[in-house]
């Protein structure tokens, strides 16, 4: 039971809240029951008939069980990669159990100065979310690395004396949009869920320390500020994976730079005019030519 806890308690990485409490026939999402003795395999076939996800705790070979499993004994890492996966194969929507990483918990800043903390790492984003404050003596390489994993926690700061008793642990300041940008590079996934079935471009070009952004991102970047594109269109035109402009477009979202309005932004550049200046160079480097826009 207690290694159960134990393992319980690590779902909160994954933003998975469980109790750990004794069945009583009330509405639960999973039952763990041991199936060695006819208490457990009554359990077992009232939770067939209910149709609820069963983890059986056996002394038994597991080879022969018809329900996932675990050794009597398991370790708690055992127990927790089961639970996981079973809470994740029942629940059908997927929303619930979506890792609670740094970007999904801003969803819950309220327009408010937050104070975001996960392990070591521990920052400040301002109420418009355009200022990062580092708030521990860390690599900021580390920071970004952490921001894209599960386990974070928001703190609401209420007030200005809040945010000044935070500001005073301050170790360094950097934009949000190189935060974000620079946390997407060093991410292998796209750091939100963003639907890319519509046309999408960019409203402006991130504020990114130079050097930073990959190469074979620059080309789908300058094309989208030039006009809207399906996903599937701007890889094929600029030969760009579709993670590659998956993560992309979720970078952009993250700073509110994804205009999916599938109209030309404003400030837009006429169809007839010439791109000049970083567009014209990025052009030339991989030998295209925007001066009549990007065709496909």
């Amino acid at each position: 039971m207690m290694r159960l806890k134990v393992a319980s308690s690590l779902l909160m990485a994954e933003y998975i809240q469980a109790d750990v409490q004794e069945w009583n026939q009330q509405p639960v999402d999973l039952l763990v029951a041991c199936i060695d003795d006819s208490s457990g395999q009554q359990v077992l076939r009232e939770a067939n008939l209910k149709g609820l996800p069963v983890l059986a705790v056996t002394r038994k070979v597991l080879s022969g069980l018809s329900v996932p499993g675990v050794a009597y004994g398991a370790s708690v890492r055992d127990i927790f990669q089961q639970l996981r996966q079973l809470l994740l194969e029942s629940d059908r929507s997927g929303e619930r159990f979506k890792p609670r990483t740094l970007f999904r918990s801003l969803a819950d800043a309220q327009g408010k100065p937050s104070v975001l903390h996960m392990g070591l790492v521990k920052v400040l984003i301002d109420a418009a979310q355009t200022r990062v404050t580092l708030l521990r003596d860390l690599p900021y390489e580390n920071c970004l690395n952490a921001a894209a994993e599960p386990g974070w926690t928001l703190s609401l700061l209420g007030n200005a004396g809040a945010v000044d008793e935070a500001l005073a642990d301050a170790v360094s300041t950097h934009a949000f949009e190189d935060f974000c940008w620079q946390a997407a590079v060093l991410s292998p996934e796209p750091l939100l869920e963003q639907q890319t079935a519509g046309l999408y471009q960019l409203r402006g070009w991130p504020e990114v320390e130079t050097g930073k952004l990959p190469m074979q991102w620059l080309l789908p970047m300058a094309a989208m500020m030039i006009r809207p594109w399906q996903s599937g269109q701007l890889a094929l035109a600029t030969g760009t994976s579709l993670d590659d402009i998956a993560r992309i477009m979720a970078a952009a979202a993250c700073t509110g730079l994804l205009d999916g309005s599938g109209s030309q932004a404003v400030g837009q550049r006429p169809a007839g005019n010439k791109v000049s200046g970083f567009f014209t160079r990025i052009a030339k480097r991989f030998g295209l030519n925007f001066s009549k826009g990007l065709q496909v």
